[in-house]
């Protein structure tokens, strides 16, 4: 045979054999392409109305939580009209995401096959859902019955955890989904990587039957190949940006089409989980509930501070020294409360975002205690209450020392603030069975067993004038609890009215 003849049915033979799997390997991509798409599409849709139900149950979370609390304060009729509409607008909104979360969970098992935990998972919510409807007309119920109390109970003990329980497994759904668009984009990478093994080969063998046709069919197809590996690659590391750009015509050309369509339509999605993801943070770090109780107790200090400073400015010659004195020493103590108010709400506010570091750190025990015993010393002495520090000398303690110091210093300042003049305010400690074991107790007004029983909760809890009036904005305690918890110990308080109060700390030794 004429090597002409040779090399036009060595070129046939490769033109044959590059078809036939071309035809192959583009029908087989193309499938699995329009697989991933349906499956993405699916997913997606899952993911995001998961996240919608999450954040929804959410919103009407927190528009209780103002309900109640402005119910509690009594002074903003308005901001509950305005929550229970936004409850009623979201209530809709809810139902109409769980239907679209069923009909694409439903949808997709019927595409992919059965997924029992997926199934399982949505059962779950839909199972809830009566519930937690229920629960919250029969919060609302309670609520225009004007039965506070029980409203709060219902919801502290009834709505939130089951709405708690709907937004976990709500959370687990959308996790599901987003590992199952991971597997589906790992999926499509495999194929791309097969047609190019599979183009290489044909190089190859295109090169040993004609080496003139072989190289200039290789050059043809390994370019084109070679950058879809690289884009492939790109992708797998979480670059979405990338696209593929051939010069070429024909099926390499509707796969690199079909590449960057998927590329561009997964960041889309992928930036709108992204955003959902955003609000719900956002929504979950949202404090409304102090605004209120800070703007309500620092305008009676406030009060305090422009009107003795106004008379003073005004009409200063009018008074004796001695009536002006009175004024400033009463300006001196509402600033000194106005203080206290703000430091507690700085140290709140650096807890809720995490900006306050537990470094524990070996410390003499008895040295802490009189750094606190000694800023409170002039309060103490303008009570005539008398400091006891039986602290042993010696004793050390595993322990943070900037956050030990807030909580001794709330818990001294709440016991000079409601014991009487004459009265006393004794720290003790001893060491038990390993543990540290610390005591702040006062001799004053003490507490009834509801009162106790709120001590530490957010809602329920909130500022009682001391012996003198003194003010607070409730939150002092509040950092107690949080700060004993975050240095690995745990608070009790033990009271009762007239017999005084006892604020007991156990620490790890």
């Amino acid at each position: 045979m004429k090597i002409w003849k040779r090399i036009i049915l060595g070129f046939i033979v490769v033109v044959a054999i590059m078809m036939a799997v071309d035809y192959h390997a583009l029908r087989d991509n193309i499938q699995i392409i329009r697989q991933v798409d349906d499956i993405e599409l699916t997913k997606r849709k899952e993911v995001i109305e998961s996240y919608r139900v999450a954040y929804l149950v959410q919103r009407i979370k927190s528009n209780i939580r103002e309900i109640l609390l402005e119910t509690k304060v009594a002074e903003r009729p308005d901001e509950i009209d305005l929550a229970r509409k936004e409850i009623q607008e979201a209530v809709p909104k809810l139902k109409a995401s769980l239907e679209e979360l069923k009909s694409a969970t439903h949808l997709g098992a019927e595409r992919e096959g059965s997924d029992e935990e997926e199934l399982k998972r949505l059962n779950a919510i839909l199972d809830l859902m009566p519930n937690f409807f229920q629960e919250l007309d029969g919060l609302l119920a309670l609520h225009d019955a004007q039965q506070e109390k029980e409203t709060y109970e219902h919801f502290e003990n009834d709505l939130e955890p089951l709405a708690r329980k709907i937004q976990v497994v709500a959370a687990e759904l959308a996790a599901a989904e987003e590992a199952e668009i991971q597997w589906a984009i790992g999926q499509l990478n495999v194929r791309v990587k097969t047609a190019i093994r599979l183009g290489i080969y044909l190089s190859i063998l295109s090169i040993l039957l004609s080496i003139g046709v072989g190289l200039l069919i290789s050059r043809s197809i390994s370019r084109p190949l070679m950058q879809l590996v690289e884009s492939a690659a790109e992708i797998g590391r979480g670059n979405l940006e990338t696209t593929v750009e051939l010069d070429t015509k024909g099926e390499l050309q509707l796969l690199a089409g079909s590449f960057n369509h998927m590329a561009h339509e997964l960041k889309l999605k992928i930036d709108s989980i992204d955003s959902v993801n955003k609000q719900l943070l956002e929504s979950n770090k949202t404090k409304d509930t102090f605004f209120s109780i800070i703007a309500h107790d620092l305008r009676n200090p406030f009060n305090a501070i422009l009107g003795y400073s106004y008379i003073l400015s005004e009409d200063y010659d009018k008074f004796d020294d001695e009536e002006r004195l009175q004024f400033i020493k009463e300006i001196d103590h509402s600033s000194r409360i106005t203080f206290e108010l703000l430091e507690n709400l700085l140290h709140w506010a650096r807890s809720q975002s995490d900006k306050i570091k537990i470094e524990k750190e070996s410390v003499v025990l008895k040295d802490i205690v009189e750094e606190s015993l000694a800023s409170h010393t002039a309060a103490a002495k303008a009570k005539e209450i008398f400091l006891i520090d039986q602290v042993p000398p010696g004793m050390r303690l595993q322990i943070d020392h900037a956050t030990f110091l807030v909580i001794l210093n709330n818990v001294i300042s709440n016991a000079l603030k409601f014991t009487e003049e004459g009265g006393q305010v004794v720290v003790s400690a001893r060491q038990e069975d390993g543990r540290v074991i610390i005591s702040i107790k006062d001799t004053g007004v003490g507490m009834s067993e509801e009162t106790v029983s709120k001590l530490f909760l957010i809602r329920g809890n909130k500022s009682t004038l001391g012996t003198r009036s003194e003010n607070g904005t409730g939150l002092g305690l509040l950092l107690v609890k949080d700060f004993t918890e975050r240095n690995g110990g745990h608070v009790k308080v033990k009271s009762a009215l007239g017999q005084g109060s006892e604020f007991i700390f156990t620490f790890p030794g």
